[in-house]
């Protein structure tokens, strides 16, 4: 995992996964956004919906979400984690 940048509520970066993994367990510090870039993800969360990502694939999990990954190798994401309340746009 890279963090490419952080402060001010957010932290962004990059996770790199070249071999086969077990399932990795992870709760959201935050709010996530993610796009996978290469590979597929099968994520699980807890009470919640399954997602099944490929490469291409965007999407938002909820702060505090308890989530369990299913990674197809190679895989990569770029992600962003943001805590508090949502920005609201300018028109």
């Amino acid at each position: 995992m890279h963090v490419l940048c952080g402060g001010h509520g957010a932290e962004s970066g990059l996770s790199r996964f070249t071999e086969s993994t077990e399932p990795v367990r992870w709760t959201l510090p935050g709010r996530e956004t993610l796009l996978v870039l290469e590979g597929a993800a099968r994520i699980e969360i807890d009470d919640g919906p399954v997602l099944e990502l490929t490469a291409g694939d965007m999407a938002s999990l909820p702060a505090g979400a308890s989530t369990t990954w299913y990674l197809t190798t190679p895989f990569r994401e770029f992600w962003v984690i943001t805590e508090g309340q949502p920005v609201e746009s300018a028109d």
